[in-house]
């Protein structure tokens, strides 16, 4: 018989990240006037942004740590963008890709939705970034 002494230690992590949602906080708040009679404000930027989020909520994370960071991250990123600061939504757009990779390389993250998200992040703070312009 085959014995393995550290091999539930693989199968406690995998099922951990199973049981656990990826929690993101998203808050419903009035439109400030300044954002509703902005110019620059770009409705494919808020798009892709909601298209984020949903990948991002999707994720089944197996640090603790990284997923309160997506958490972080996920949540500034709504933020800057609904109040048109497209300097800092960029960067945690910037952020949040560089971090969805890491995660997927490291295999803290499952599936092929990370890498998805990087992707998704990376055009929205292109996006932003052509905002700022």
């Amino acid at each position: 018989m085959f014995h393995q002494p550290f091999g539930a230690r693989q199968v406690f992590t995998h099922l951990t990240g199973l049981d656990f949602g990826l929690r993101v906080r998203v808050e419903v708040q009035p439109p400030l006037q300044r954002t509703v009679l902005s110019v620059s404000e770009n409705l494919s930027v808020q798009s892709l942004t909601s298209e984020l989020v949903e990948i991002v909520s999707g994720l089944t994370v197996y640090s603790y740590a990284v997923r309160g960071r997506l958490e972080q991250l996920t949540y500034a990123l709504q933020s800057n963008v609904q109040f048109g600061a497209w300097s800092y939504a960029r960067r945690a757009a910037l952020d949040l890709a560089a971090l969805l990779a890491n995660a997927k390389k490291r295999g803290w993250v499952r599936g092929s939705l990370a890498m998805n998200g990087a992707n998704c992040a990376l055009r929205l703070a292109d996006l932003c970034g052509r905002e700022v312009r």
